[in-house]
């Protein structure tokens, strides 16, 4: 069983912190420099991180790790190297609390799948029970309150380490920080109207404490201390340079969508990747490569967009793209807008809807073609 639980030294923290920073670089001037601290949500080549690559006038630093607590990224803070990465950054994108709650959740919740051999989480609450050793429904009952009891357990010390993470970033006024909240990567099953009254008080019983623990709810009424997200909500209104993106709020009710709730992964899908992407672009004021109305979408619509404008430049039109839009509409950066550009924004759009991830790929040393085009 994948452990899900570590205690890992200082010094461990920061040479992880340090092995895992690609440095992702888009073409042309007045880069923006872009730096990004989180969790196993950021880290990895299919992360919403990679999918900023495809911006335009962007360079990225990601000091992200697999299986990160508020812990780990904190003591990222205290390394020279990222030290210095940040005080050069124009845009700091952070994420942090998500690992810290489900540790231990996942760790229980691993270890009663296997037990009683079930594949998916959903079959928890779907499977016929009698098939996998339980006399009743009732049984459920204690497993589902021991996994709620588990989502507390780092509660405490992870908003206490959100709150010294507020505080270090406090040492780089000059930079734009978008922190992204926690989500509830329980919330919810596709299936959840469909099951026993009795099922559904099992799932209840994780659900209301992950809400609770993250977000709070409309009916809580003690406010003696915060949620982890209001400690990132809160730094936000009190600092002009920041910004929230309200992933928790994005992704609410749409988990089995968005996470991999299903096999107990809640690292996002490409389409929760996406998701956070898209609005981290919004947010940073970032162009994004192929999107040429700038609906923060590559669709056909895009396509058709640089089809016309190469048709209009080979009969000798002076097109109606705007600097900006050439910028974008060249995909394979060989300084022409032509089919080929065309083409590639039409495969990144089939890709993204066939749930993948696609890289416009770079022409260097691009001879002119007889292919209508127009220098960038």
């Amino acid at each position: 069983m994948k452990k899900y639980l570590k205690s890992v030294a200082v010094s461990s923290a920061l040479s992880l912190c340090l092995a895992g920073m690609p440095l992702l670089t888009a073409h042309g001037a007045n880069m923006k420099k872009i730096v990004v601290l989180g969790d196993s949500i950021a880290s990895g080549e299919n992360s919403y991180v990679s999918l900023l690559k495809d911006c335009a006038d962007v360079q990225i630093q990601n000091f992200s790790g697999e299986n990160y607590t508020t812990s780990d990224i904190l003591n990222c803070f205290y390394d020279v190297q990222i030290q210095q990465a940040l005080s050069e950054a124009d845009i700091i994108v952070i994420n942090a609390g998500e690992q810290d709650i489900l540790d231990k959740f996942l760790e229980t919740t691993h270890g009663f799948m296997e037990e009683f051999k079930f594949e998916k989480f959903l079959d928890v609450f779907t499977a016929q029970l009698q098939d996998y050793g339980f006399q009743s429904e009732d049984d459920l009952i204690p497993y589902a309150n021991q996994m709620a009891a588990d989502l507390r357990v780092n509660q405490l010390s992870a908003a206490q380490n959100i709150q010294q993470i507020n505080h270090q970033l406090e040492n780089y006024p000059d930079a734009k920080i978008i922190w992204q909240t926690a989500y509830n990567m329980l919330d919810n099953i596709e299936m959840y109207n469909q099951l026993s009254a009795k099922r559904q008080m099992a799932y209840n019983a994780i659900l209301r404490p992950a809400r609770s623990v993250l977000n709070g709810t409309d009916n809580e009424t003690d406010d003696s201390w915060k949620r982890i997200n209001d400690y990132i909500k809160d730094f936000g209104v009190s600092h002009g340079n920041v910004s929230v993106i309200d992933v928790y709020a994005g992704f609410e009710g749409k988990a089995y969508q968005y996470t991999n709730l299903y096999e107990l992964d809640f690292t996002p899908t490409i389409s929760g990747h996406s998701w956070i992407a898209n609005e981290v672009i919004r947010e940073a004021g970032l162009d994004k490569m192929g999107d040429i109305d700038g609906d923060i979408e590559i669709n056909a619509k895009d396509a058709a967009s640089v089809l016309v404008y190469s048709a209009e430049i080979g009969s000798g039109n002076s097109g109606n793209f705007n600097d900006v839009q050439k910028k974008l509409a060249d995909v394979n950066q060989d300084n022409q807008i032509n089919a080929k550009d065309a083409a590639q924004i039409l495969v990144y759009a089939a890709n993204k809807g066939a749930g993948q991830i696609y890289h416009f790929e770079k022409v260097s040393d691009t001879e002119p073609t007889e292919e209508s085009s127009d220098p960038v």
